[in-house]
């Protein structure tokens, strides 16, 4: 079942009440040790991929489906850094309420060329870690763990 689907089958039962999900987000550096970083489709700021887990998906699974899905680029290996804990109840604009935990993960082994799906994410590019652009919550928390 897609995550979509998930999702709204069970907004069908427990409505905008808060809801836990569970997701991964890899922090992707190439050679010359500049980032990867996305700018989602009608936002502003910069941040890792990242993606909410399918229904039983393994938190690396959901990382190499969303690297694919979002960049075109195949996961080899990855390591798993930090469990982030939400620190705030997050709301969507038709009052949907949930709180989110992310595995973060290092990705150490990727093959391909990263290209912008052009539907979810309009951006997709290399910084180097001092020229960093306007990040999200997500972002300043690689920023915390590369410096």
């Amino acid at each position: 079942m897609s995550t979509k689907d998930y999702v709204r089958d069970l907004r069908a039962l427990v409505g905008p009440r808060p809801v836990n999900f569970v997701g991964a987000a890899g922090l992707i550096q190439n050679a010359r040790g500049e980032v990867l970083l996305l700018r989602r489709a009608h936002a502003e700021r910069w941040g890792l991929v990242t993606g909410i887990s399918e229904l039983g998906e393994a938190l690396e699974e959901t990382l190499r489906r969303e690297l694919l899905e979002e960049t075109g680029l195949t996961l080899h290996h990855a390591e798993l850094l930090d469990m982030l804990s939400p620190d705030r109840l997050a709301q969507v604009a038709n009052g949907d309420q949930f709180y989110s935990y992310t595995a973060l993960f290092r990705v150490t082994g990727w093959s391909g060329d990263p290209v912008p799906d052009g539907v979810e994410i309009a951006e997709a590019r290399f910084f180097a870690l001092d020229d960093l652009p306007p990040l999200t919550r997500l972002g300043e928390k690689a920023r915390e763990v590369l410096t």
